[in-house]
């Protein structure tokens, strides 16, 4: 009989596998065995006993990158390719392998999901295929069984490097879980073809914007158009203006990979004008830019209405309501339940001393509906807020939604602290306090 422990490692890493699996005991090879994972079988694995290795299951929570033999080159590379696709030290963790003294080999796990559930296999392998596939193996498979986590020498290494070996299985895995998920449309939709090493037949560059930032020109000629495409990847993404010309004037003067005339003969107050020029024009067009901010987070002047009316007086209470509209109101435009995790709760919405009671005091007064008829580790509790309809535009900055508290209320009311003090009855010195913040946040 597993325990709870070891059932959430099974939820999590078998699921649901029903093929054949390998198995590898102390001193001998690995075995092929016509049935399915058995309970024992986890324990044994768990226990070190023996080890396991399974195929791709419908659903996987966790991906993992197989790096055998690493260079520093070659980690180097892949640093840069997790930084630029978003999954920074929160939303991978680095495992070594029973191979790891000898070679160096290891494991970057990371946690991809789509609508804040995990993808399908295939879309998974796909997309982290097309991100990592030129620098290291991409597991689970579908084909090719791969040792479970957690069994013979699969230690945690810290991003300085250490090793932690005296760890139990019960730490190990709480050192998975611990990463944050990286939503799938991080990842490109084709594998990246760049090969910046090689300059005797250079690519031009192939529409791929992702790849131009990563492995710089690729080809003479090409320098104004890469600066285009990689400025307009920037203004999709929502950067701002003059934190996008500047990224780009750093990224030229290390990535140009001596394609460029001008970066050679060193006309650099030329390319900053050029540059400077670009970021006027892409920044200027009237239509908004599509990234995740503005797809997944809105808010509007009715919402900040409706806070201050619910909770006058409580900065606290208001603040917590706007940032579950903020994620909520776009969601409940496709889907009339919603799934709220409890990291959402406790890190984005309200606080992990608040959020009980943020939520008891919303489903007194009726503004939210709860379906508790939750599955441990399958999904969450389904959620429903009551929101009024509204046919106004969401509150934004700089083409950006807002979706700070304190951000949408100077904006939605064109920092009249007047007005905002009588509409929230919060003190104005709290609320000149707070704007004066985040104006100089702004000016950072």
């Amino acid at each position: 009989m597993l325990s709870v422990q070891e059932k959430q490692y099974a939820q999590t890493f078998i699921r649901d596998f029903k093929s054949p699996h390998a198995r590898q005991q102390p001193g001998k090879d690995w075995r092929t065995y016509y049935k399915n994972i058995s309970d024992p079988l986890i324990q044994a694995h768990l226990a070190q006993h023996e080890w396991l290795g399974a195929k791709a299951c419908w659903y996987p929570v966790f991906f993992n990158l197989d790096i055998d033999s690493p260079t520093p080159k070659r980690i180097a590379q892949i640093e840069e390719r997790l930084d630029c696709f978003g999954i920074g030290s929160r939303k991978h963790a680095l495992v070594t392998t029973p191979s790891y003294q000898e070679r160096g080999n290891f494991r970057i796990y990371i946690r991809v999901e789509h609508n804040e559930r995990p993808v399908t296999w295939r879309r998974g392998y796909e997309a982290m295929t097309g991100a990592f596939g030129d620098l290291a193996e991409v597991y689970p498979q579908k084909r090719r069984k791969d040792r479970l986590p957690c069994g013979r020498d699969q230690h945690p290494i810290d991003f300085d490097g250490r090793v932690h070996p005296g760890l139990s299985w019960g730490e190990r895995m709480a050192h998975l879980f611990r990463i944050e998920a990286t939503p799938l449309d991080n990842f490109p939709r084709q594998q990246l073809l760049f090969n910046p090493h090689d300059n005797t037949e250079p690519a031009a560059p192939t529409g791929d914007a992702a790849g131009l930032l990563i492995h710089g020109l690729q080809a003479p000629g090409t320098r104004h158009m890469a600066q285009f495409q990689v400025l307009n990847l920037l203004w999709r993404s929502n950067w701002q203006p003059q934190d996008a010309a500047q990224h780009v004037k750093r990224w030229l003067r290390a990535k140009h990979n001596g394609f460029s005339k001008e970066v050679s003969a060193g006309r650099w107050g030329y390319l900053h004008k050029e540059i400077d020029r670009q970021v006027g024009a892409i920044w200027s067009r009237s239509r908004l830019p599509d990234s995740p901010n503005n797809i997944t987070a809105a808010v509007h002047k009715a919402d900040l209405i409706r806070a201050a009316k619910l909770f006058p007086g409580d900065a606290v209470r208001q603040k917590q309501f706007i940032n579950l509209i903020a994620f909520a109101r776009p969601r409940h435009q496709h889907h009339p339940w919603l799934f709220i995790s409890r990291r959402l709760w406790t890190e984005e919405i309200a606080g992990s001393r608040t959020t009980s009671g943020f939520i008891a005091e919303l489903e007194s007064k009726g503004l939210l509906e709860i379906k508790r008829d939750y599955l441990a580790n399958e999904f969450s509790r389904r959620y429903k807020l009551k929101l009024p309809k509204t046919d106004d535009a969401p509150i934004q900055s700089d083409n950006r939604n807002a979706t700070d508290y304190y951000e949408a209320l100077r904006f939605a009311f064109n920092d009249d602290l007047r007005e905002i003090s009588d509409l929230t009855k919060l003190d104005r010195t709290t609320l000149w306090r707070n704007f004066r913040q985040e104006k100089c946040q702004e000016v950072l």
